[in-house]
């Protein structure tokens, strides 16, 4: 007698990995469908509150609120004592993402510290804004971490402070018990210094595991406006390795001399810049503040022929260039993007020698630039081990014509590989014929042929993969 067959819907693990990946509605169906699949689809319908959306989950029965609260992981757009209390009273002690923005009452931030300690032990990532204009309140640390006694340790990896006041030690004390923390971002907050402290930092925490900065300038360099020798946010990590940074609110200059000593002394490891400061402030940083980058990112406005001789003093060490995107998906977008107006013909081959003279680079990432073909094809890019191109191509300006271009680049991977023993370019394309094809298609192809290493590209309309 054969065992009787299970239906693979009603097997646990199954179900639990479908829960993961269907939407919000159809979550929401399948949870009624019956007891088993609502155990495992109403995890996926509460994993994420966007209280932009769910705005009125206070007025939910506090019974049902307890009863799910539990399957809360991400928390967005919390603003005020309402959505507080939906976290507190549905008991979700396991958040792993919050972002919040606060309002500047003393109930209000008794309510907030209040959710930070019946959270702290499983948050991965938090997001605290104060709005400019409100009144100053400083932050309760300590909330954001586990107490020490319980013997829990702080997940916290992320960290995003805006607009907010502590003191100086609080500041360190944060960072002490966060031994996890590896990114940190902050802006328009006022760290206050007592009058003690020196330019050295001697008193500073330092953190030896965050690797990713991003603060303003005058946000590094003048934390207190109170104390003239308060030391730079610098001092706080060693192991710094990249910074992301852009122009305070606040007119603030820091000479290049100083960013560089400051720079030297406290994290000798930085070696990733991404800016959107001023043009001249951006130039400044690339000839005189910093020697041997291995990534820098600026706006695409700014390219110009002294920006790209800026960026080619780090020629021997540079494996990233690039530029930033206008909107987070910008990559997934059904519309081919129009290219900035920005670049001068007289100027644009220089910028196009980047990759001639960065033989190290492994991703050029310049998505709003258009490139010409002839000024391409001038001379031979020095990068032979280019592993990912985000560019466009004058000419190179539909759907149609960027699909062509990448199936003749696969085809031409194919032919290559089957020819190997060859190793003559021009016979494994023979039969493709892109050897004397003069279509911008067939140009584009022949040039993403001269990289092996090539996995990833865009030219303009979606991002086109091949396996090794």
């Amino acid at each position: 007698m054969s065992p009787t067959l299970t239906n693979p819907l009603e097997l646990p693990e199954l179900l639990k990995k479908i829960s993961c990946f269907v939407s919000l509605n159809d979550a929401v169906v399948c949870s009624r469908v019956c007891k088993t699949w609502s155990d495992h689809f109403v995890s996926a319908i509460w994993h994420t509150i966007d209280f932009a959306v769910h705005n009125n989950l206070h007025q939910m029965d506090t019974k049902a609120l307890a009863r799910f609260g539990h399957h809360i992981r991400v928390v967005k757009n919390m603003k005020n004592r309402n959505h507080i209390m939906v976290l507190i009273v549905s008991d979700a002690s396991k958040l792993r993402q919050l972002s919040i923005t606060m309002t500047a009452t003393p109930e209000f931030y008794a309510n907030f510290s209040d959710l930070l300690r019946q959270t702290n032990t499983s948050l991965g990532r938090i997001e605290i804004v104060q709005p400019s204009g409100g009144t100053t309140q400083f932050l309760t640390v300590d909330s954001l971490f586990p107490v020490s006694n319980t013997g829990a340790t702080s997940k916290l990896s992320f960290l995003k402070l805006q607009g907010l006041t502590m003191t100086r030690n609080s500041f360190s004390s944060l960072l002490r018990a966060c031994p996890a923390l590896t990114q940190l971002e902050i802006q328009e907050s006022d760290i206050l210094s007592w009058p003690t402290y020196d330019k050295s930092g001697a008193q500073c925490y330092r953190h030896t595991g965050i690797t990713f900065l991003g603060a303003p300038v005058g946000q590094v360099f003048k934390m207190d406006s109170q104390s003239e020798n308060a030391p730079s946010l610098f001092v706080h990590f060693p192991n710094l390795i990249t910074w992301k940074t852009w122009s305070s609110s606040e007119s603030i200059t820091v000479s290049a001399q100083d960013l560089r000593k400051e720079a030297g002394r406290c994290c000798s490891m930085l070696s990733v810049l991404w800016t959107s400061t001023s043009a001249p402030t951006t130039i400044s940083m690339l000839t005189e503040a910093f020697d041997d980058l291995t990534a820098i990112c600026i706006l695409n406005k700014q390219l110009s022929a002294e920006m790209a001789m800026a960026i080619l003093n780090h020629r021997e060490t540079l494996t990233h260039i690039m530029t930033f995107i206008p909107y987070s998906d910008f990559y997934e977008s059904d519309v081919v993007p129009e290219a900035e107006s920005n670049q001068l013909d007289t100027s644009g081959w220089i910028v196009q020698s980047l990759p001639w003279h960065c033989t190290r680079l492994k991703l050029l990432k310049l998505g709003l630039f258009e490139m010409h073909m002839d000024d391409i094809e001038k001379a031979k890019w020095g990068c032979h081990d280019l592993e990912r191109l985000h560019i466009r191509i004058q000419d190179l300006n539909t759907k149609e014509k960027i699909n062509r271009a990448i199936r003749l680049w696969k085809e031409g991977r194919i032919a290559i590989k089957k020819n190997q023993s060859n190793g003559e370019l021009e016979s494994s394309l023979s039969n493709l014929q892109l050897i004397n094809a003069n279509s911008i298609e067939a140009r584009v192809a022949r040039h993403l042929l001269k990289f092996k290493k090539l996995q990833e590209v865009w030219l303009g309309w979606k991002i086109w993969k091949v396996a090794q």
